[in-house]
C-alpha cells in the first residue's frame, strides 16, 4: 500500500501487512494497527499520536521524529527500531519489546515502561569510560561466572563465550574493568538516559 492509500484506509488498518512501507511523514493519528506488520517500516516523522498498535510488529522500523504521543505499544515487538528523538509523551510501552531499540534523545515523559532489566537491552551503543565500567559490573553481576571477567581484561576470553546473554546492550572496553559492587538496573537505566538524552 502507498502512504496515501494507508492514510485513506485509517482507521481500519487492524492486523494490516504494511512491511517496509514508505510511510514517511504520513498522517496515522489516531489509526487502529493493532497487530499490524510494520516491520521495517520507514515512520520517519510519521504522526502516530494516540494510535492503537498493541501487538505490533515494529521490528526495524524507522521511527526517528515520530510522533507517538499517547500511542498505545503495549506488547510490540520494537526490537532493533530507530526511534531517536521520537516522541512518546504519555505512551504505552508495557510489555513491549525494546531489545536493540535506539531511544537516543526520545521524549519519555510520563510513559509507561518495560521493567528497568528490559530497558538495559536497548541499543546503548558507546557511552561514558565511568557508565560502560558501570554497565560491565552489571554484565559481570548477572554472569554465573563473574571471575571471567578478570580473565578477559587480562587478555582472555569474552565471558560472554560461555553462551550467557548480555544483561546489558552497550560496547564494553575491557581496558576499563575494574570488579566493584553493580549498581541496580534502575540506577543504570536513570543514567543511562541522562546521558543519551532521554527525557523523562
Amino acid at each position: 500500500m502507498t502512504k496515501t492509500e494507508v492514510e485513506q484506509a485509517l482507521p481500519f488498518l487492524y492486523n494490516a501487512n504494511l512491511s517496509g512501507a514508505n510511510l514517511r511523514g504520513a498522517n496515522l493519528r489516531g489509526a487502529n494497527l493493532r497487530g499490524a506488520d510494520l516491520s521495517s517500516a520507514d515512520l520517519r516523522g510519521a504522526d502516530l499520536h494516540g494510535a492503537n498498535l498493541p501487538g505490533a510488529n515494529l521490528r526495524d522500523a524507522d521511527l526517528s521524529d515520530a510522533l507517538l504521543s499517547g500511542a498505545n505499544l503495549r506488547g510490540a515487538d520494537l526490537r532493533d527500531a530507530d526511534l531517536p528523538d521520537a516522541n512518546l509523551r504519555d505512551a504505552d510501552l508495557s510489555s513491549a519489546d525494546l531489545r536493540g531499540a535506539d531511544l537516543s534523545g526520545a521524549d519519555l515523559h510520563h510513559a509507561s515502561l518495560p521493567c528497568a532489566p528490559s530497558l538495559l537491552q536497548c541499543a546503548w551503543s558507546t557511552v561514558s569510560d565511568s557508565l560502560c565500567t558501570e554497565l560491565m559490573r552489571y554484565d559481570a553481576s548477572n554472569h554465573p561466572r563473574p571471575e571471567l571477567f578478570d580473565i578477559w581484561a587480562a587478555g582472555g576470553d569474552c565471558p560472554m563465550s560461555v553462551n550467557w546473554e548480555r544483561a546489558a546492550n552497550f560496547i564494553e572496553n575491557r581496558k576499563l574493568w575494574s570488579s566493584g559492587p553493580s549498581l541496580s538496573a534502575l540506577q543504570l537505566v536513570t543514567l543511562l538516559f541522562a546521558e543519551k538524552g532521554i527525557k523523562r
